[in-house]
């Protein structure tokens, strides 16, 4: 599952087969079964094209005059639209927490069979980002991490003893001091590796830099609609992918990609609209009210709520493109099922981001679903009769 459930992402496969070259189709189902692989955004680019192909008969990757392929165009209204995701991606390589806790995790479970509850708090430092200082994270290089958590765990293991008291293990990187400390578990078969860090969220960048990954990602889609005809219509639908942009409020209460697309709008001629997509928790009632009853549609008749919705903000140079877009996008929504999953989950789940280790005993269960038992954790008894 990635946002969608399996059988929902077989039927977006199946409809769009006539349509779509084989080999996109395969990198599809490729990136949605293949662990550390960001297959976000070509879900959205089925998704989304299958809904128009559905309810506008769309066409897939139409040549332009000079070559580009945008993702989808709705001949009855003269619209090409590119479709475009974005993620924080970058952020977790500038700073990678997350890698640094999966790789430490693994370290203490293969050389520390014991039971105990470890956290790291990571030391930080300020950094100018849009002209304001903010804390971020202080870590090793990405490639060293490896090497730098086997050397963490042999001093866990060399200071700990028989772990039955606390301690704090002190390391520097870069200067900056991370502590490693180790308190004996609460609960016998909970016991937890955990961290503490200043969030590193980069969005604020994003709002202006030159090479944000938003902007960027509307240039390029701009570029692929650059020779579109005169007189059709051009637009970016903006998904998101893994990124703070639609989740980190600002003090206008609105979040930083709305602010991003109506600047592109105002600055730019380029495109006629953008349209942003993301996943949220469906709220709205589903049971019928007064005497009335109101048969739901096709996808949500098994008295079961889906829970998430895609919602859409369509952003437009002229109030009756907006309306037209408006119209369509809902049109091609509801000719598909709704997500089973929303994006922080999907990207998490996916990047590994948020993986964790739990021990029971000396057995340790991994977020890939591997299951490790250190062999000195085993009686004798049971050794002998392997």
């Amino acid at each position: 599952m990635l946002i969608f459930s399996r059988r929902t992402l077989q039927k977006l496969i199946y409809a769009a087969a006539p349509h779509v070259p084989a080999d996109q189709l395969r990198k599809l189902a490729t990136n949605v079964d293949t662990a550390n692989r960001n297959g976000i955004p070509e879900v959205w680019e089925l998704y989304l094209f299958v809904g128009h192909l559905l309810a506008h008969n769309a066409k897939h990757e139409t040549v332009l005059p000079d070559g580009k392929k945008p993702d989808i165009f709705l001949p009855d209204q003269s619209i090409y639209i590119d479709v475009k995701a974005v993620s924080d991606d970058h952020s977790h390589d500038l700073y990678p927490v997350h890698f640094f806790m999966n790789a430490l995790s693994q370290q203490i479970v293969r050389r520390l069979a014991v039971l105990g509850d470890f956290t790291v708090k990571f030391g930080s430092r300020k950094a100018k980002i849009d002209g304001d200082y903010v804390h971020v994270p202080v870590l090793p290089p990405k490639n060293d991490i490896s090497k730098v958590t086997k050397t963490i765990a042999h001093d866990l293991l060399r200071i700990g003893g028989d772990f039955t008291s606390p301690f704090t293990h002190a390391v520097s990187f870069d200067g900056v001091t991370t502590t490693v400390t180790f308190e004996p578990p609460r609960y016998k078969d909970m016991p937890l590796v955990g961290s503490n860090f200043p969030s590193f969220t980069t969005h604020r960048r994003h709002d202006r830099d030159v090479d944000s990954v938003a902007k960027s990602a509307l240039d390029k889609g701009s570029t692929q609609l650059a020779s579109a005809p005169a007189g059709s219509i051009r637009g970016v639908y903006l998904c998101d992918g893994g990124s703070d942009l639609w989740t980190k409020g600002s003090a206008y209460k609105t979040f930083p990609i709305h602010d991003i697309a109506k600047r592109y709008m105002t600055k730019s001629a380029k495109l006629d609209f953008i349209v942003l997509f993301t996943v949220q928790k469906d709220d709205r009632p589903r049971h019928p009210t007064g005497s009335g009853f109101v048969l739901p549609p096709h996808s949500l008749r098994l008295d079961r709520d889906p829970g998430y919705t895609v919602s859409y903000s369509v952003i437009a140079r002229a109030k009756p493109t907006q309306h037209l877009v408006e119209i369509l996008v809902r049109e091609a929504l509801a000719r598909s099922d709704p997500p089973q999953q929303n994006i922080e989950s999907a990207y998490s789940n996916r990047m590994r981001t948020g993986n964790n280790s739990g021990f029971r005993g000396a057995m340790t269960i991994f977020g890939n679903d591997k299951i490790r038992i250190p062999a000195r954790s085993w009686p004798r008894s049971s050794l002998m009769l392997l």
